[in-house]
């Protein structure tokens, strides 16, 4: 495909807004691209799902690491969960920036909504972004500019302002008349976001970072199955939930890691990530009982694998209430 006279880069998340945005830019002639930038915590389904729904070009950049930094000290300090939002909205625009700078686009859009999120999308907030970023006088939010300064794109005349929208606030309303107007028919809820936000997630996250040094994207995904229970600094306790769940600990389960499950009763797979220790062993195996079908008024046998090697041990279950002490509930900021 020839390139437009001019060509920008989209920070698309793959919701109504970032497509609107690609969608207001396009209809000035201009040649649109677009980059998700992927981590456990936010995966990259959405984006390419919208993607192709708008013939956007979209390329996935993983940012995990740079997202972990970042989460274990916030410049800019956490939302109602372990979501550093305005670091990762400064990261993304860096990130664009390199871009911009190493493949030759003239701007960067997004699909930022002035007032829609309470951390990072205020006034203070956006331009704050776009004094430190180091192209921000290339970022332009097309869905909001009319409420922001002009940028480059707008002064240079590749853009027209007038044009441009002037959305602002929580309400989808005018969202939902604009993807009326460009054919929309189907677009993702605004629901089922960043996972740093979920406080139970960010609970797990949180004691993951805690006690684990070296932290590898399946640690992350284990984060998003079962129940979590901390029952000692060097073992934590996944228990399953339901078949499906079971499925997807065992898929996960790597040599180094502990099985545990009751013998002769139907149960959960209970996992003890990299093995834990001895009386961390002994509480996962009540865990495996107490959550089983087994008789509650006697012991029952546990099977545990480890390193290709099985053993059992004989345990009796506890009452839910005193096994929750352990459980790795919501996220507090204390």
């Amino acid at each position: 495909m020839a390139l437009k006279k001019h060509h920008a880069l989209a920070v698309f998340s793959g919701g109504l807004d970032s497509i609107l945005a690609v969608l207001v830019i396009r209809k000035q002639d201009i040649f649109v691209e677009g980059v998700y930038f992927e981590t456990p915590f936010f995966p990259a389904q959405r984006a390419k799902e919208s993607a192709v729904q708008i013939d956007l070009p979209l390329k996935i950049i993983d940012i995990t690491d740079e997202m972990l930094s970042i989460i274990k000290n916030p410049r800019f300090g956490y939302g109602k969960g372990l979501n550093p939002c305005m670091d990762c909205h400064f990261l993304m625009c860096q990130k664009a920036c390199e871009i911009k700078e190493k493949e030759g686009y003239d701007f960067i859009i997004t699909g930022e909504v002035l007032g829609q999120r309470p951390l990072s999308q205020t006034k203070q907030a956006m331009l704050k972004i776009q004094k430190e970023c180091l192209c921000g006088d290339y970022l332009l939010r097309p869905l909001s500019a009319k409420h922001l300064p002009p940028t480059i794109p707008e002064k240079e005349g590749w853009v027209k302002r007038e044009d441009l929208l002037d959305l602002k606030g929580r309400s989808r309303r005018l969202q939902i008349e604009l993807a009326k107007g460009f054919g929309l028919r189907e677009y993702p809820s605004p629901a089922g976001g960043c996972l740093l936000t979920d406080v139970t997630f960010a609970a797990r996250l949180k004691d993951l970072l805690a006690y684990q040094k070296d932290i590898t994207p399946r640690d992350l995904e284990l984060l998003k199955v079962g129940r979590h229970f901390r029952l000692n600094p060097k073992t934590k306790a996944i228990v399953g939930r339901k078949q499906t769940e079971n499925q997807i600990l065992q898929k996960m389960t790597l040599s180094k890691d502990v099985e545990l499950k009751v013998i002769g009763y139907p149960g959960p797979l209970v996992l003890v990530p990299y093995g834990g220790d001895p009386e961390g062993i002994k509480l996962a195996a009540i865990l495996a009982v107490t959550y089983s079908d087994a008789p509650k008024d006697r012991p029952v046998e546990v099977s545990i694998q480890y390193r290709g090697r099985k053993a059992k041990i004989k345990t009796s279950s506890l009452p839910k209430e005193v096994l929750h002490t352990y459980l790795i509930k919501v996220f507090c900021k204390s």
